[in-house]
Protein backbone atom coordinates (compact mmCIF):
# COMPACT_ATOMS: atom_id res chain seq x y z
CA UNK A 1 0.00 0.00 0.00
CA UNK A 2 1.53 3.35 -1.04
CA UNK A 3 1.49 6.70 0.80
CA UNK A 4 -1.63 7.94 -0.95
CA UNK A 5 -3.57 4.80 0.00
CA UNK A 6 -2.50 5.15 3.65
CA UNK A 7 -3.56 8.78 3.70
CA UNK A 8 -6.93 7.91 2.23
CA UNK A 9 -7.44 5.06 4.71
CA UNK A 10 -6.63 7.37 7.66
CA UNK A 11 -8.94 9.99 6.23
CA UNK A 12 -11.78 7.50 5.92
CA UNK A 13 -11.23 6.27 9.49
CA UNK A 14 -11.47 9.82 10.79
CA UNK A 15 -14.58 10.52 8.75
CA UNK A 16 -16.29 7.34 9.90
CA UNK A 17 -15.57 8.13 13.54
CA UNK A 18 -17.94 11.15 13.42
CA UNK A 19 -20.69 11.17 16.06
CA UNK A 20 -23.58 9.09 14.75
CA UNK A 21 -26.10 11.39 16.49
CA UNK A 22 -25.50 14.16 13.93
CA UNK A 23 -27.71 12.44 11.33
CA UNK A 24 -24.73 12.72 8.96
CA UNK A 25 -23.98 10.05 6.36
CA UNK A 26 -20.52 9.90 4.79
CA UNK A 27 -20.76 9.00 1.13
CA UNK A 28 -17.68 7.31 -0.26
CA UNK A 29 -16.87 8.44 -3.81
CA UNK A 30 -17.64 5.00 -5.23
CA UNK A 31 -21.16 5.16 -3.74
CA UNK A 32 -22.21 8.64 -4.85
CA UNK A 33 -25.05 9.45 -7.30
CA UNK A 34 -24.64 9.66 -11.06
CA UNK A 35 -27.10 10.08 -13.89
CA UNK A 36 -25.95 9.27 -17.41
CA UNK A 37 -29.08 10.55 -19.16
CA UNK A 38 -32.16 12.41 -18.01
CA UNK A 39 -34.57 9.61 -18.91
CA UNK A 40 -32.41 6.78 -17.51
CA UNK A 41 -32.72 5.69 -13.84
CA UNK A 42 -30.11 7.36 -11.69
CA UNK A 43 -26.78 5.61 -11.34
CA UNK A 44 -23.98 6.38 -8.90
CA UNK A 45 -21.32 9.11 -9.33
CA UNK A 46 -18.55 10.59 -7.27
CA UNK A 47 -19.38 14.13 -8.31
CA UNK A 48 -21.99 14.63 -5.60
CA UNK A 49 -19.67 14.17 -2.66
CA UNK A 50 -19.85 17.88 -1.85
CA UNK A 51 -21.70 19.85 0.78
CA UNK A 52 -25.04 21.34 -0.29
CA UNK A 53 -23.58 24.84 -0.29
CA UNK A 54 -20.65 23.73 -2.46
CA UNK A 55 -23.01 22.13 -4.94
CA UNK A 56 -25.18 25.23 -4.96
CA UNK A 57 -22.21 27.50 -5.65
CA UNK A 58 -20.82 25.22 -8.37
CA UNK A 59 -24.10 24.70 -10.18
CA UNK A 60 -25.04 28.38 -9.89
CA UNK A 61 -21.72 29.28 -11.51
CA UNK A 62 -22.26 26.67 -14.24
CA UNK A 63 -25.69 28.11 -15.06
CA UNK A 64 -24.49 31.71 -15.11
CA UNK A 65 -21.18 31.35 -16.90
CA UNK A 66 -21.16 27.91 -18.53
CA UNK A 67 -18.36 25.45 -18.03
CA UNK A 68 -15.07 26.83 -19.30
CA UNK A 69 -13.44 23.82 -20.93
CA UNK A 70 -10.90 25.05 -23.50
CA UNK A 71 -10.86 23.15 -26.78
CA UNK A 72 -13.78 20.90 -25.79
CA UNK A 73 -16.25 20.09 -28.56
CA UNK A 74 -20.01 20.11 -28.11
CA UNK A 75 -20.29 16.33 -27.83
CA UNK A 76 -17.62 16.20 -25.14
CA UNK A 77 -19.27 19.07 -23.28
CA UNK A 78 -22.53 17.10 -23.25
CA UNK A 79 -20.73 14.13 -21.71
CA UNK A 80 -19.38 16.32 -18.93
CA UNK A 81 -22.76 17.96 -18.32
CA UNK A 82 -24.47 14.59 -18.08
CA UNK A 83 -22.54 14.03 -14.87
CA UNK A 84 -24.55 16.72 -13.09
CA UNK A 85 -28.22 16.62 -12.19
CA UNK A 86 -30.52 19.54 -11.61
CA UNK A 87 -29.70 21.17 -8.28
CA UNK A 88 -33.33 21.41 -7.15
CA UNK A 89 -33.78 17.65 -7.59
CA UNK A 90 -30.60 17.02 -5.63
CA UNK A 91 -31.68 19.41 -2.88
CA UNK A 92 -34.98 17.58 -2.42
CA UNK A 93 -33.24 14.21 -2.41
CA UNK A 94 -30.61 15.28 0.11
CA UNK A 95 -33.23 16.93 2.31
CA UNK A 96 -35.38 13.79 2.30
CA UNK A 97 -32.48 11.65 3.50
CA UNK A 98 -30.90 14.37 5.67
CA UNK A 99 -27.57 13.74 3.99
CA UNK A 100 -24.55 15.83 4.93
CA UNK A 101 -21.83 15.30 2.32
CA UNK A 102 -18.34 16.11 3.56
CA UNK A 103 -15.90 14.55 1.07
CA UNK A 104 -13.34 17.07 -0.23
CA UNK A 105 -11.92 17.54 -3.73
CA UNK A 106 -8.65 16.09 -2.47
CA UNK A 107 -10.49 12.96 -1.33
CA UNK A 108 -12.06 12.64 -4.76
CA UNK A 109 -8.72 13.02 -6.54
CA UNK A 110 -7.18 10.36 -4.33
CA UNK A 111 -10.14 8.05 -4.93
CA UNK A 112 -9.98 8.40 -8.72
CA UNK A 113 -6.23 7.77 -8.76
CA UNK A 114 -6.74 4.66 -6.64
CA UNK A 115 -9.58 3.42 -8.87
CA UNK A 116 -7.49 3.84 -12.00
CA UNK A 117 -4.70 1.65 -10.61
CA UNK A 118 -7.07 -1.33 -10.91
CA UNK A 119 -6.96 -0.94 -14.70
CA UNK A 120 -3.45 0.48 -15.18
CA UNK A 121 -1.78 -2.68 -16.51
CA UNK A 122 -4.71 -3.51 -18.76
CA UNK A 123 -4.58 0.01 -20.21
CA UNK A 124 -0.91 -0.22 -21.14
CA UNK A 125 -1.30 -3.78 -22.47
CA UNK A 126 -4.32 -2.83 -24.59
CA UNK A 127 -6.57 -5.62 -23.29
CA UNK A 128 -9.50 -3.62 -21.93
CA UNK A 129 -13.09 -4.75 -22.28
CA UNK A 130 -15.71 -2.28 -23.48
CA UNK A 131 -17.08 -1.91 -19.95
CA UNK A 132 -13.61 -1.27 -18.55
CA UNK A 133 -12.94 1.34 -21.21
CA UNK A 134 -16.14 3.17 -20.24
CA UNK A 135 -15.15 3.10 -16.56
CA UNK A 136 -11.74 4.58 -17.35
CA UNK A 137 -13.28 7.29 -19.53
CA UNK A 138 -15.66 8.11 -16.68
CA UNK A 139 -12.68 8.54 -14.33
CA UNK A 140 -10.98 10.83 -16.84
CA UNK A 141 -14.14 12.92 -17.37
CA UNK A 142 -14.57 13.41 -13.62
CA UNK A 143 -10.92 14.31 -13.13
CA UNK A 144 -11.05 16.78 -16.00
CA UNK A 145 -13.92 18.62 -14.32
CA UNK A 146 -11.96 18.82 -11.06
CA UNK A 147 -8.65 19.86 -12.63
CA UNK A 148 -10.00 23.03 -14.18
CA UNK A 149 -9.60 24.40 -10.65
CA UNK A 150 -5.96 25.45 -10.25
CA UNK A 151 -5.60 24.15 -6.68
CA UNK A 152 -7.00 20.76 -7.65
CA UNK A 153 -4.54 20.55 -10.54
CA UNK A 154 -1.68 21.24 -8.12
CA UNK A 155 -2.96 18.57 -5.74
CA UNK A 156 -3.26 16.09 -8.63
CA UNK A 157 0.36 16.77 -9.60
CA UNK A 158 1.51 16.38 -5.98
CA UNK A 159 -0.28 13.02 -5.82
CA UNK A 160 1.78 11.92 -8.87
CA UNK A 161 -1.41 11.77 -10.92
CA UNK A 162 0.49 12.45 -14.13
CA UNK A 163 2.62 9.35 -13.76
CA UNK A 164 -0.15 7.24 -12.28
CA UNK A 165 -2.91 8.10 -14.76
CA UNK A 166 -1.90 10.24 -17.76
CA UNK A 167 1.33 8.42 -18.70
CA UNK A 168 -0.23 4.92 -18.70
CA UNK A 169 -3.09 6.21 -20.86
CA UNK A 170 -0.67 7.69 -23.40
CA UNK A 171 1.38 4.48 -23.39
CA UNK A 172 -1.70 2.38 -24.19
CA UNK A 173 -3.28 1.57 -27.54
CA UNK A 174 -6.81 2.93 -27.09
CA UNK A 175 -7.02 6.24 -28.96
CA UNK A 176 -10.21 7.36 -27.21
CA UNK A 177 -8.51 6.99 -23.84
CA UNK A 178 -5.42 8.77 -25.16
CA UNK A 179 -7.52 11.71 -26.35
CA UNK A 180 -9.26 12.05 -22.98
CA UNK A 181 -5.91 11.78 -21.16
CA UNK A 182 -4.59 14.63 -23.35
CA UNK A 183 -7.65 16.70 -22.44
CA UNK A 184 -6.87 15.99 -18.80
CA UNK A 185 -3.23 17.01 -19.22
CA UNK A 186 -4.26 20.24 -20.96
CA UNK A 187 -6.71 21.08 -18.19
CA UNK A 188 -4.08 20.42 -15.51
CA UNK A 189 -1.25 22.52 -16.97
CA UNK A 190 -3.30 25.42 -18.39
CA UNK A 191 -1.89 28.67 -16.90
CA UNK A 192 -0.51 26.69 -13.95
CA UNK A 193 3.31 27.05 -13.70
CA UNK A 194 3.71 24.58 -10.83
CA UNK A 195 1.93 21.84 -12.77
CA UNK A 196 3.70 22.80 -16.00
CA UNK A 197 7.02 22.28 -14.22
CA UNK A 198 5.85 18.91 -12.91
CA UNK A 199 4.92 17.91 -16.46
CA UNK A 200 8.41 18.86 -17.67
CA UNK A 201 9.97 16.75 -14.92
CA UNK A 202 7.93 13.80 -16.17
CA UNK A 203 9.04 14.31 -19.81
CA UNK A 204 5.60 15.16 -21.18
CA UNK A 205 6.96 17.46 -23.88
CA UNK A 206 8.93 14.53 -25.29
CA UNK A 207 5.91 12.21 -24.98
CA UNK A 208 3.67 14.65 -26.84
CA UNK A 209 6.22 15.17 -29.60
CA UNK A 210 6.50 11.40 -29.99
CA UNK A 211 2.74 11.12 -30.52
CA UNK A 212 2.84 13.94 -33.07
CA UNK A 213 5.63 12.30 -35.05
CA UNK A 214 4.26 8.73 -35.00
CA UNK A 215 0.46 8.93 -35.03
CA UNK A 216 -1.63 9.26 -38.18
CA UNK A 217 -4.89 10.01 -36.36
CA UNK A 218 -6.06 13.60 -36.92
CA UNK A 219 -8.15 13.83 -33.73
CA UNK A 220 -5.32 12.46 -31.61
CA UNK A 221 -2.73 14.82 -33.09
CA UNK A 222 -5.07 17.80 -32.71
CA UNK A 223 -5.68 16.99 -29.05
CA UNK A 224 -1.95 16.46 -28.59
CA UNK A 225 -1.28 19.97 -29.92
CA UNK A 226 -3.87 21.36 -27.52
CA UNK A 227 -2.08 19.76 -24.58
CA UNK A 228 1.35 20.82 -25.87
CA UNK A 229 0.16 24.41 -26.35
CA UNK A 230 -1.25 24.52 -22.82
CA UNK A 231 2.06 23.19 -21.53
CA UNK A 232 4.48 25.59 -23.26
CA UNK A 233 2.53 28.83 -23.76
CA UNK A 234 3.78 31.58 -21.42
CA UNK A 235 6.33 29.06 -20.12
CA UNK A 236 9.83 29.77 -21.53
CA UNK A 237 11.45 26.72 -19.90
CA UNK A 238 8.89 24.47 -21.58
CA UNK A 239 9.52 26.18 -24.90
CA UNK A 240 13.25 25.49 -24.62
CA UNK A 241 12.55 21.80 -23.97
CA UNK A 242 10.22 21.77 -26.98
CA UNK A 243 12.94 23.28 -29.21
CA UNK A 244 15.71 21.04 -27.82
CA UNK A 245 13.71 17.88 -28.57
CA UNK A 246 12.97 18.68 -32.19
CA UNK A 247 9.65 20.47 -31.83
CA UNK A 248 10.26 22.93 -34.67
CA UNK A 249 11.41 20.18 -37.05
CA UNK A 250 8.35 18.05 -36.21
CA UNK A 251 6.07 21.05 -36.75
CA UNK A 252 7.79 21.74 -40.07
CA UNK A 253 7.15 18.20 -41.27
CA UNK A 254 3.46 18.59 -40.39
CA UNK A 255 3.35 21.69 -42.60
CA UNK A 256 4.81 19.60 -45.43
CA UNK A 257 2.52 16.56 -45.33
CA UNK A 258 0.17 16.85 -42.35
CA UNK A 259 -3.62 17.01 -42.24
CA UNK A 260 -5.10 20.47 -42.81
CA UNK A 261 -6.68 20.65 -39.34
CA UNK A 262 -3.36 19.78 -37.69
CA UNK A 263 -1.45 22.23 -39.90
CA UNK A 264 -3.71 25.06 -38.72
CA UNK A 265 -3.10 24.20 -35.07
CA UNK A 266 0.67 24.14 -35.66
CA UNK A 267 0.61 27.59 -37.29
CA UNK A 268 -1.58 29.04 -34.55
CA UNK A 269 0.69 27.73 -31.79
CA UNK A 270 3.85 29.10 -33.42
CA UNK A 271 2.04 32.42 -33.94
CA UNK A 272 1.31 32.57 -30.22
CA UNK A 273 4.94 31.87 -29.34
CA UNK A 274 6.16 34.62 -31.68
CA UNK A 275 3.61 37.12 -30.32
CA UNK A 276 4.72 36.33 -26.75
CA UNK A 277 8.18 37.56 -27.67
CA UNK A 278 6.89 40.62 -29.49
CA UNK A 279 4.93 41.68 -26.42
CA UNK A 280 8.14 41.88 -24.38
CA UNK A 281 8.97 45.10 -26.24
CA UNK A 282 5.89 46.74 -24.73
CA UNK A 283 6.77 46.03 -21.09
CA UNK A 284 7.37 49.44 -19.49
CA UNK A 285 9.14 48.19 -16.35
CA UNK A 286 12.80 47.92 -17.41
CA UNK A 287 13.71 45.31 -14.80
CA UNK A 288 10.74 43.12 -15.73
CA UNK A 289 11.54 43.49 -19.41
CA UNK A 290 15.13 42.37 -18.84
CA UNK A 291 13.94 39.33 -16.89
CA UNK A 292 11.55 38.35 -19.68
CA UNK A 293 14.20 38.81 -22.37
CA UNK A 294 16.60 36.61 -20.42
CA UNK A 295 13.94 33.93 -19.85
CA UNK A 296 12.95 33.74 -23.52
CA UNK A 297 16.46 34.02 -24.95
CA UNK A 298 17.33 30.49 -23.82
CA UNK A 299 14.94 28.95 -26.34
CA UNK A 300 16.05 31.36 -29.10
CA UNK A 301 12.96 30.47 -31.12
CA UNK A 302 13.35 33.17 -33.78
CA UNK A 303 16.76 31.89 -34.86
CA UNK A 304 15.64 28.25 -34.64
CA UNK A 305 12.64 28.95 -36.87
CA UNK A 306 15.06 30.18 -39.52
CA UNK A 307 17.53 27.36 -38.96
CA UNK A 308 14.93 24.61 -39.27
CA UNK A 309 13.22 26.09 -42.36
CA UNK A 310 9.91 27.13 -40.78
CA UNK A 311 9.84 30.19 -43.05
CA UNK A 312 10.32 28.00 -46.12
CA UNK A 313 7.66 25.52 -45.00
CA UNK A 314 5.19 28.34 -44.41
CA UNK A 315 5.82 30.02 -47.77
CA UNK A 316 5.64 26.70 -49.64
CA UNK A 317 2.36 25.89 -47.93
CA UNK A 318 0.94 29.23 -48.97
CA UNK A 319 2.06 28.91 -52.59
CA UNK A 320 0.86 25.31 -53.03
CA UNK A 321 -2.43 25.98 -51.24
CA UNK A 322 -3.28 28.92 -53.47
CA UNK A 323 -2.53 27.14 -56.73
CA UNK A 324 -6.16 26.05 -56.62
CA UNK A 325 -8.85 28.61 -57.37
CA UNK A 326 -8.82 31.03 -54.45
CA UNK A 327 -12.57 31.60 -54.56
CA UNK A 328 -13.04 27.83 -54.13
CA UNK A 329 -10.72 27.85 -51.13
CA UNK A 330 -12.67 30.72 -49.59
CA UNK A 331 -15.89 28.75 -49.94
CA UNK A 332 -14.50 25.49 -48.59
CA UNK A 333 -12.16 26.64 -45.83
CA UNK A 334 -11.94 30.31 -45.06
CA UNK A 335 -10.29 29.56 -41.70
CA UNK A 336 -7.36 27.86 -43.42
CA UNK A 337 -6.84 30.89 -45.68
CA UNK A 338 -7.00 33.22 -42.69
CA UNK A 339 -4.59 31.08 -40.64
CA UNK A 340 -1.96 31.09 -43.40
CA UNK A 341 -2.36 34.85 -43.92
CA UNK A 342 -2.09 35.56 -40.19
CA UNK A 343 0.97 33.33 -39.93
CA UNK A 344 2.72 35.10 -42.78
CA UNK A 345 2.06 38.51 -41.20
CA UNK A 346 3.16 37.40 -37.71
CA UNK A 347 6.34 35.70 -38.95
CA UNK A 348 7.25 38.48 -41.40
CA UNK A 349 9.82 40.19 -39.11
CA UNK A 350 11.66 36.86 -38.88
CA UNK A 351 11.18 35.56 -42.43
CA UNK A 352 10.98 38.62 -44.68
CA UNK A 353 14.49 38.28 -46.13
CA UNK A 354 13.79 34.69 -47.18
CA UNK A 355 10.39 35.57 -48.59
CA UNK A 356 11.72 38.32 -50.82
CA UNK A 357 13.15 35.54 -52.97
CA UNK A 358 9.58 34.37 -53.65
CA UNK A 359 7.93 37.76 -54.07
CA UNK A 360 7.02 37.05 -57.71
CA UNK A 361 4.90 34.13 -56.49
CA UNK A 362 3.55 35.88 -53.38
CA UNK A 363 2.43 39.15 -54.91
CA UNK A 364 -0.21 37.72 -57.31
CA UNK A 365 -1.69 35.68 -54.45
CA UNK A 366 -1.81 38.67 -52.13
CA UNK A 367 -3.30 40.83 -54.88
CA UNK A 368 -5.97 38.21 -55.52
CA UNK A 369 -6.88 38.22 -51.82
CA UNK A 370 -7.08 42.01 -51.85
CA UNK A 371 -9.28 41.95 -54.96
CA UNK A 372 -11.69 39.54 -53.27
CA UNK A 373 -11.83 41.75 -50.20
CA UNK A 374 -12.41 44.76 -52.45
CA UNK A 375 -15.34 42.97 -54.09
CA UNK A 376 -16.75 42.18 -50.66
CA UNK A 377 -16.42 45.85 -49.65
CA UNK A 378 -18.38 46.82 -52.77
CA UNK A 379 -21.11 44.35 -51.81
CA UNK A 380 -21.21 45.74 -48.27
CA UNK A 381 -21.55 49.26 -49.67
CA UNK A 382 -24.40 48.18 -51.93
CA UNK A 383 -26.23 46.50 -49.07
CA UNK A 384 -25.87 49.58 -46.89
CA UNK A 385 -27.12 51.79 -49.74
CA UNK A 386 -30.18 49.58 -50.22
CA UNK A 387 -30.86 49.68 -46.49
CA UNK A 388 -30.71 53.50 -46.50
CA UNK A 389 -33.05 53.69 -49.52
CA UNK A 390 -35.62 51.42 -47.86
CA UNK A 391 -35.43 53.46 -44.65
CA UNK A 392 -36.20 56.64 -46.60
CA UNK A 393 -39.21 55.00 -48.25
Amino acid sequence: MDGNDLEEEDSNKNLNSTNTNTNSVILHPENAILEEKEHVPAEKSDLFNYSIEELKDRLKKMKQEGEDFPEIDIEHSKKIRQKFRDYEALKKEFKAFEINITVSDSDLLSSYIKKFQTYKNRVTMGILTTAETERILDILYNLEYLLHHIDNAKAFADMEGMNKIISPCLNGTNNEIKIEALRLLGAAVQSNPKVQLKALENDFVQKLLHILSTSSKTDLKSRCLFALGALIRQFPIGQKVWVDHGGIEIFGQILVDGQLQVQMKVMKLINDLIVERQHIEHITDVAQQELRVKAYSAADIERKLLKYSYCDHLSNLMITSFKIDLSDLLRTNYEFLKTISDSMITAAPICIDKWRKHKDEFLPIIQHILDLHHDLNILIGMLQTLETTHDEL
